[in-house]
């Protein structure tokens, strides 16, 4: 059985889009931030609010779900977790659309999910919902686990690989556009 999969999807994508462009035209660079007359302070700032944009805009469309034969691997900011499903004891869907994992290793967070209030309201499958029981009844029954590991083209990418350099672009655009 090949590993599972959950990832961001198209709507997920544009959002993060639409965010990076709103981002740019809203935001005002702090006076002495601009690249043409820069003051430390002023650079610090943009840089700082350029990087936050950045990792958001990662955050909603780069984040990526793998089950293989050895855990669960999930995207962070610096690099990617991997829960062995022996720390696991079963996966709860937040209501803010995060997946929880719960076991003796602690709880942390994975993928963003729509909502189960917006899935709800827009009369969608709960997503959310689905991959936390799925991923339960994975931790629970070894057997329903798929006996693949993860191959190199699976292998998430830490939210950092993408949003530093997003952040970058960012902050040159928003210097750009308000000349």
């Amino acid at each position: 059985m090949e590993p599972l999969v959950w990832r961001a999807g198209s709507t997920a994508r544009i959002a993060a889009a639409l965010w990076c462009a709103v981002f740019v035209v809203s935001t005002i660079p702090p006076a002495g931030g601009s690249l043409a007359d820069p003051s430390v302070g002023g650079l610090v700032a943009a840089a700082w609010t350029s990087l936050v944009a950045g990792w958001v805009a990662c955050r909603l469309a780069l984040w990526r779900i793998t089950a293989d034969g050895d855990g669960i691997r999930f995207n962070r900011m610096w690099s990617t977790a991997v829960m062995p499903w022996s720390a696991i004891s079963h996966a709860e869907a937040r209501r803010d659309g995060f997946l929880e994992f719960v076991g003796p290793a602690g709880e942390p967070m994975g993928g963003l999910f729509r909502p189960p209030w917006l899935s709800r309201l827009l009369g969608r499958p709960d997503d959310a919902g689905e991959a936390a029981d799925t991923l339960t009844a994975l931790a629970l029954h070894p057997w329903l686990r798929p006996s693949v590991r993860v191959g190199r083209t699976l292998t998430d990418t830490p939210y950092a690989r993408w949003a530093v350099p997003l952040g970058i672009l960012l902050c040159i655009a928003r210097d750009l556009v308000h000349r």
